[in-house]
């Protein structure tokens, strides 16, 4: 401010000073002008007083001005070169989020940056995943500015990230990449919360171990039924052709006619389009829903319902998925009418029992009947309701009364109310997974502009029509280019069914733990903490999912660390983990053109984990990649 002021009043003082000038020269403007060499000399007596002591008090005071006004100008020019910093670096940022916007960033990394996924054809198999695309939130305690200006400006080879600079083909200048690096720091999230997430990262892992085989399963099911879509593809072709040609020929004339509600749209337009939706929903719809009423006895429909997938299976291979499901539902939802209540209602009452024997209440010592489990809730609710409620009764006896609820049988057709729901839900789902995404039954009124969900009729209409001719486009190009889709998708499935067999994304817990020294706790958590920070680079195929993973450490962006690599380069453990090579490598990361270990040479492509993970889990993470067995099978 200081700095402003000091500037205008400079101003405004050499403006006064060129007006005196000027009107000085107005004011001597006279008749004809001397020539200075022939006018009279200024006498001594002007020249010592008048003049001299004039120009004398100006010189005092301009003198006096700069050694005011200097100092105070050079107090202000901090503050004004910070503020100016601060300004540049909002605008930086400002134009970093437009590009991010732009450019459309989060759609792959999630929103702000969480972190999401991108579609992308695996490699090794062709087939079409689900890529888990890093955070970005958090990016910076990783890498510092320049190493992610590398990133931004080359991509990643081998995965859905392309190269947004310049240099490496992309759209962006040196400075457009800066000013996304900037915004990115806006976002970043606080280290605390970093380190809270460590936990999370390694349940995840653990649960992707976990489920690894139902996931495969679903994979395999998924990959088959592409190449169903591509074998029934000419003949839903057939079907489509002419229903997308009539649909798209009485939108074109939809303007004909009589238009009750006035939008756009006949009213025999409206009821045409409608009709032909449904036609086409039902003419490619493989297995029609079926509903149980819990209060009608009507269990024979669950048998029909297993018959109708089972025999639509071979063409619509992701009906398998319903089918795995109504199965087991039926099996636990079978009520005996001497007991009165199904045997999964009966196992889960069991373990609330034992919940509520633990808590000193006095209930049956087992669940074997409707009557038993009618007095579980009775004592669970008066527990409850009591004076001295007992603390976690109430709890309990709202999971017996839903367990109870859900087990009965109020119809008597020998299914309980829960198993009937399940069961008129998965073949619900399982009709809306065979019809063509978009594909969907319409009801226009003519009498209601907006007669579906709110949207105008018009576009309701066009959305319909575009769906049925996008379809049809999709099929003609499958039914023409068959045997060459067929043939790579095919190659896919034999992929993930040779991955299934294979299970090399196993790992064994107990000989991981022998090889690090530890128990299988520890191991547990080194491979968890692996696979949620180390994996995704150094483990092939990680990224793309269970099905497509290899072997541990098998190497991917990152080099390979199988057969006690990390030793060969970092050389053993040492006693003081300060003087330990790789936990000080885990720590700092990769710090470009700066040597590493025994022989290593940094490019900076290795993130720093010491501001994201512990001294502890640094210290198991170097001992798990030491004990060179990272699946534990030896």
């Amino acid at each position: 401010m200081t700095t402003n002021l000091i500037t205008v009043f400079a101003l405004v003082v050499g403006i006064v000073w060129l007006g005196v000038l000027f009107a000085s020269a107005i004011r001597n403007r006279g008749g004809e002008e001397v020539a200075p060499n022939l006018k009279p000399g200024i006498t001594d007596q002007e020249m010592e007083t008048r003049r001299l002591e004039g120009g004398q008090k100006a010189a005092i005071a301009f003198s006096a001005f700069l050694a005011i006004s200097l100092p105070l100008y050079f107090l202000g020019e901090t503050d004004r070169q910070e503020n100016f910093v601060v300004e540049f670096e909002e605008a930086a940022q400002e134009r970093g989020a437009h590009i991010v916007e732009e450019f459309k960033c989060f759609d792959c990394h999630g929103p702000e940056g969480v972190g999401g996924t991108a579609s992308y054809v695996e490699k090794r198999s062709g087939v079409t995943v689900s890529w888990a695309v890093p955070s970005l939130n958090d990016v910076l305690f990783r890498y510092d500015e320049d190493e992610l200006k590398f990133w931004i400006t080359y991509g990643r080879g081998n995965t859905p990230m392309p190269a947004w600079g310049l240099p490496g083909g992309g759209p962006l200048t040196e400075a457009q990449v800066s000013d996304v690096v900037s915004y990115l720091g806006t976002i970043q999230v606080s280290q605390n919360e970093v380190l809270a997430e460590v936990e999370l990262g390694i349940a995840v892992q653990l649960d992707r171990l976990e489920t690894a085989e139902a996931t495969m399963t679903t994979e395999i099911i998924d990959q088959a039924q592409v190449v169903a879509n591509i074998d029934t593809a000419p003949a839903r072709l057939e079907i489509v052709t002419p229903i997308a040609a009539l649909a798209k020929d009485i939108l074109d004339d939809a303007a004909e006619g009589l238009d009750t509600d006035d939008d756009g749209l006949s009213d025999f337009a409206e009821e045409e389009l409608s009709a032909i939706s449904v036609e086409a929903v039902e003419a490619l719809t493989v297995v029609e829903p079926i509903a149980l009423d819990p209060e009608t006895a009507d269990a024979d429909l669950a048998q029909e319902a297993v018959t109708s997938l089972e025999e639509s299976v071979d063409i619509a291979p992701v009906l398998q998925i319903y089918l795995d499901a109504i199965q087991p539902a039926i099996e636990d939802g079978t009520v005996d009418p001497e007991v009165g209540i199904s045997d999964g209602a009966i196992t889960e009452l069991g373990e609330i029992a034992t919940q509520a024997a633990d808590l000193g209440l006095t209930v049956p010592a087992a669940i074997q009947d409707l009557a038993d489990a009618e007095q579980l809730v009775t004592t669970l609710e008066d527990a409850a309701a009591a004076e001295a409620s007992v603390e976690g009764a109430a709890d309990l006896a709202t999971q017996a009364s839903a367990s109870v609820t859900a087990g009965s049988d109020p119809d008597g057709d020998g299914l309980s109310t829960a198993a009937e729901e399940d069961i008129t839900n998965q073949m619900t789902e399982a009709n809306g997974a065979t019809i063509p995404g978009g594909l969907r039954a319409i009801s226009l009124d003519p009498t209601n502009p907006a007669s579906v969900g709110g949207e105008p009729d018009d576009e309701t209409a066009a959305t319909m029509v575009g769906n049925l001719e996008s379809l049809h486009t999709s099929l003609e190009v499958t039914s023409e280019n068959i045997d060459k889709l067929r043939e790579a998708e095919v190659g896919g499935l034999e992929f993930l069914e040779a991955a299934r067999d294979a299970g090399v994304w196993e790992i064994d817990f107990e000989g991981v733990a022998a090889s690090m020294g530890a128990d299988v706790a520890a191991a547990e958590r080194a491979v968890g903490l692996f696979n949620s920070n180390c994996a995704r680079c150094h483990t092939a195929g990680f990224s793309a999912g269970v099905p497509f993973t290899q072997e541990a450490g098998s190497g991917g962006f990152g080099p390979a660390l199988w057969d006690g690599r990390p030793t060969v380069q970092f050389g053993e453990a040492t006693e003081n983990p300060a003087d330990d090579l790789l936990v000080r490598f885990l720590t700092r990361g990769s710090e470009a053109q700066t040597p590493y270990g025994l022989n290593g040479f940094g490019s900076g492509r290795m993130p720093a984990f010491g501001p994201l993970l512990s001294e502890a889990d640094i210290e198991l993470l170097a001992a798990y990649l030491r004990g060179g067995n990272m699946d534990g099978k030896g």
